[in-house]
């Protein structure tokens, strides 16, 4: 059995799933928040299954974990069913790069926090004001979903799909 991960562009993740049967399971994780399912049978076609909303999605997973989760922290509950976190990846052209975290405006303009740069030589967690962008970047986001597209939409040609 082999999983494969792979970015879709505006879309999210979709992860694949080798089943014995020489069939797939694929399951799409939109970056607004929901899930789709879909069975690939072994001659290529696609079958849809269903959709999930994000809650219904991690109920899902614990079930299939066999409830090792086992204390729930409503806090967490909140945290994953009210915002969103989205990595973005600064390409050379993305306006951002060049500005600084308190230039970009990115909280005023889209709702939208910046919580960490990721780069090669290290993270840089809770970004000071003055923390330039550079081409590369992974920038760590965290808002409502509408913040999150409002980003997208606004410093990068990426959407989520929806």
């Amino acid at each position: 059995m082999a999983t494969h991960e792979t970015e879709l562009p505006g879309v999210g993740i979709k992860y694949s799933i080798d089943i014995e049967t020489d069939e797939q399971l694929v399951i799409v994780e939109h970056r607004v928040g929901h899930w789709e399912l879909a069975r690939v049978d072994s001659e290529g076609k696609t079958t849809p299954l269903l959709q999930l909303q994000s809650k219904e999605a991690t109920e899902l997973g614990r079930i299939l974990s066999r409830g090792e989760v086992t204390q729930e922290d409503p806090r967490k509950r909140m945290l994953f069913e009210e915002f969103g976190i989205e990595w973005v990846k600064l390409e050379q052209d993305s306006p951002l790069v060049g500005l600084t975290l308190q230039n970009a405006e990115i909280r005023a303009r889209t709702g939208a926090s910046v919580i960490a740069v990721l780069r090669p030589e290290g993270s840089i967690p809770s970004p000071a004001p003055d923390t330039r962008f550079r081409a590369g970047d992974t920038l760590v986001l965290i808002g409502h979903p509408d913040q999150v597209e409002r980003f997208l939409g606004t410093f990068t040609n990426l959407s989520s799909g929806t």
